[in-house]
Parts: C-alpha cells; sequence; structure tokens
C-alpha cells in the first residue's frame, strides 16, 4: 500500500502561485453555490413559498443547515469586526514568523483564534450571541440541574435517556457531565459558552500535530491558518458542543496513529484513553476507526502483522479496561446505554423524514460547502490525486474512509456542519497537501477563507 510522504519544500525555496487556486476554488465556489441556489427554492418549493416567509427553521438551504436571513448588529461590529480582523493577520503572522518558538507559536495562535470566532459571533448580537445557541430548549445546559450525583447519574443513565433534554438524551452521558463540571464553576449559560468555546479551540492543536507528522513545519504552518479561518471553524466553535468533544476525537485519532507508526508504547496508550474518553463523549468515536484500520493495513503492508497486533491488542485492552473500571466504579452500562439511547433517537423529530441515500451526497456536498471554498477544492483534487495515484494507504485514503463512514452512517444525515467538526483537521491536512502543491501564498488563502465565513455570518442563520 503506497504512502504518501511529506511535501519536501521549505519556506524560503518556494514562490507563491495564485492561479491554480483560484481558478479551483472560483470552480468549487460556483458549483456548491449552484447547489445551494437550487437547494433553498427547492425548500421553497420553487416559489410556493415566498421569502417573506422567515427561513427559520423549516426552509435552510438544503443540503446545508443554513438559513437565508441577512442580519448585523451594527453596534457590535463596529469593535467585533476590527477584533476579528486583528485576530486573522495575527494568525497569518504567527503562521510567518520565525522568531518565536513553536509552543509560543501555538499559545498565540490559540489566543488570536479564541478572540477571531468569539468577535465574529458578535456581529450577530454583541456578547449574547455566544450563548444564543445553548438557550435552546434540548440543549445540554438544561440538564444540568436533573443530574445530581455524578456517579449515580452515570449508573442510571440508562434509564434516565427519556427524561432528558434531547441532544443529552442522544449522546453519552460525559457530554453532559462536561456541563455539570463547568456549572459547578460558573454557573449559567455565559459559562458554559465559554468553557464550550475555550475546549474547540483545542482543535488548533490537533491539526497542528496531525499536519507536522504528514507535511513538516511549513505543512504544520499553513493547517494551522487554514483550520482557524475555515467557516467551519469560525461559524461553529462558537458556539456547538459538537465543537467541545472534537478536539478529543481528533486527538485520539491522532494518539493512536502515533503510536501505530512510531512504534510507540506512550503513543498508544495515550490513544487508548482519548479512544475511551471520546467513546464516553460521542458516538461518533466509532468514525475514528476506519481511519485507524487504513493506517493499520498501511502499517501491515511495510512490517507484516506484528507490530499492528500488538497495538491494536494494547489499545482495545486499554478502551475495554477504562470502560470496565467506569462500571466497576459506577454501574455504567456501556450496552444498556447504546441500546437506551438509540430507541430515544430513533423517535427523535426529523428522524424516519430523512432518506438516508439521499444524505449519503448532501452530507459531503454541505461538508466541503463549510469547510471553505479554497480548502474544498484542493480536498477534491488531492482526493482524485490518490485515487489516480493508488495510494490507498496515505493519510488522505484514510481520512476518505472516515468521511464515507460518516456520510454513510445514516446518523447524520444534515447538520454535518456542527457533527462532523471533529473531521475538520483531517480534511484541512489533506487540503494543504494540496495548497502546498499548487505553491498557493498563505495571505491569499487565509483572505479568501476569512472572507467566505465573514459573508456566511452576515448573510445566514447557522442556529450554532
Amino acid at each position: 500500500m503506497k504512502v504518501l510522504a511529506r511535501f519536501p519544500s521549505p519556506t524560503g525555496d518556494r514562490s507563491a502561485s495564485d492561479r491554480p487556486v483560484l481558478a479551483a476554488t472560483a470552480v468549487a465556489a460556483a458549483c456548491l453555490l449552484a447547489v445551494g441556489v437550487l437547494g433553498t427554492l427547492s425548500m421553497r418549493r420553487f416559489g410556493g413559498v415566498p421569502f417573506s416567509v422567515p427561513s427559520w427553521p423549516w426552509y435552510h438551504s438544503w443540503p446545508s443547515y443554513l438559513f437565508w436571513q441577512p442580519s448585523l448588529d451594527w453596534r457590535a461590529a463596529g469593535y467585533a469586526l476590527p477584533v476579528a480582523l486583528l485576530a486573522a493577520a495575527a494568525l497569518v503572522a504567527l503562521a510567518r514568523s520565525d522568531r518565536l518558538s513553536r509552543r509560543l507559536r501555538r499559545t498565540a495562535s490559540l489566543a488570536a483564534v479564541l478572540a477571531l470566532v468569539l468577535a465574529v459571533a458578535a456581529l450577530a448580537g454583541g456578547p449574547a450571541a455566544w450563548a444564543a445557541p445553548l438557550a435552546f430548549v434540548g440543549e445540554y445546559p438544561g440538564a444540568v440541574g436533573r443530574v445530581g450525583p455524578i456517579p449515580t447519574f452515570l449508573g442510571q443513565f440508562p434509564a434516565r435517556v427519556p427524561a432528558l433534554p434531547d441532544f443529552a438524551a442522544q449522546h453519552p452521558p460525559f457530554a453532559t457531565v462536561f456541563y455539570v463540571l463547568v456549572d459547578r464553576v460558573w454557573a449559567g449559560l455565559d459559562g458554559a459558552a465559554l468553557a464550550t468555546i475555550a475546549a474547540g479551540c483545542a482543535g488548533l492543536l490537533v491539526v497542528a500535530g496531525l499536519a507536522r507528522d504528514e507535511l513538516g513545519e511549513e505543512g504544520e504552518r499553513l493547517a494551522v491558518v487554514c483550520w482557524a479561518l475555515a467557516p467551519v471553524t469560525v461559524l461553529y466553535v462558537a458556539t456547538s458542543a459538537d465543537g467541545m468533544w472534537a478536539p478529543v476525537l481528533a486527538g485520539a485519532a491522532l494518539a493512536a496513529d502515533r503510536g501505530l507508526g512510531r512504534r510507540s508504547w506512550p503513543w498508544t496508550l495515550a490513544g487508548g484513553v482519548l479512544l475511551w474518553l471520546a467513546s464516553m463523549l460521542s458516538f461518533a468515536a466509532a468514525l475514528i476507526l476506519p481511519f485507524l484500520a487504513v493506517r493499520a493495513l498501511a502499517e501491515r503492508a511495510e512490517s507484516g502483522w506484528g507490530w499492528v497486533m500488538r497495538w491494536a491488542a494494547a489499545t482495545s485492552t486499554v478502551v475495554l479496561g477504562l470502560a470496565g473500571l467506569l462500571w466497576l466504579a459506577t454501574g455504567y452500562d456501556v450496552v444498556a446505554a447504546v441500546r437506551s439511547v438509540h430507541a430515544f433517537w430513533s423517535q427523535a423529530p426529523g428522524t424516519e423524514q430523512r432518506v438516508w441515500w439521499v444524505w449519503i451526497f448532501g452530507d459531503l456536498i454541505a461538508f466541503c460547502v463549510i469547510l471553505g471554498f479554497p480548502l474544498a477544492a484542493a480536498l477534491v483534487a488531492r482526493v482524485v490525486g490518490v485515487v489516480r495515484e493508488r495510494a490507498w494507504g496515505s493519510f488522505e485514503a484514510a481520512t476518505l474512509a472516515a468521511l464515507l463512514a460518516a456520510a454513510c452512517w445514516g446518523h447524520t444525515r444534515g447538520e454535518v456542519e456542527r457533527m462532523w467538526q471533529f473531521l475538520v483537521p483531517f480534511a484541512v491536512v489533506v487540503a494543504v497537501r494540496q495548497l502546498l502543491r499548487w505553491r498557493s501564498g498563505m495571505r491569499l488563502v487565509a483572505g479568501l477563507l476569512l472572507g467566505q465565513a465573514l459573508l456566511f455570518q452576515v448573510l445566514l442563520y447557522t442556529r450554532w
């Protein structure tokens, strides 16, 4: 199985060329926007529902869960927009700087992306917009007062599912426990929102690690900027709970993959711990497995089954061991919890009305839209290249396996803008490899991504 090497080109030896990325972005934008316009009109029955009728909550731009609703808080924009622009400029400047250590550069970038997402969200209503998504009926903070002692809640979780708010009832219990713990430190929606956003920003560290392993230092710098300025990050880290656990899921894949590729027991054990933690936050943790399966098969092709089997056994032992310890300590029954959540989910509003096979394509298109037109173009180009090169053991092939599994899983059927947050770092790394091959200028790509994010923020209602 062919595995792609790092892109071997230091920054100083490359001259940027804008033409390939501009052309690809234009094509991607034209195609994806055409689908969005057609989807918007189809949801309104091609004139049957006039635009005088508000888009929210029924008339989204299929397949994207985005609603045509131009709005801007002019007072908030007076301070939020300059902050957003300065934060974006800081991200680019940090990525291009050679004077700072890697640790300092990452720390400063974390602060910049936090400022960026807070500022862009504030365009919709000032600081109150940060907590607004969590104020809806069914969100996790609504479950905080019903939990009580955490060990008791975990032991009784399968029986309590029907009485929990919708989102808490459709996910493993640690998602709710996160908000319980936050509430004990800072009660109320403001604390919950800021904790969610801060946790989501940690995805920057994951994409930096993935890109460093795959693409080297230059790729890491560009990937950090692309992830931070991608519309899917800018618009949904503030404030979606899916963004909160996304770094855990993606970090689990990073740690496990490092354990496999470096033959490292510490990374293998860390991967097992994070995989277990991810499984307690979201059932989407299962979608990490196709990525790891491709990587394991690639390792097997290079060096045989010996280390792969030891790595798999160690990882599984850690996951099952921690699940067993939690059961002994609290009585939490994994199988009963899955059955109870599935029973609740199967009766949830909209589940049966969404045709499964249609959303296989719809989810992938919606993900490309919110990823950002330059990144979507580069992602598709790189995937096509991998198929032509038959690089089935590559990082790209592993990412494609996870995306296809997510699309076919049937548990999303829309709203992937928030649900697939954990897949964004992988998609960004794939796209960045292609951007490097196109010799794309960092400032141009950053400007295109930020421009799309700001336009979407002002013209569309995203719910989260």
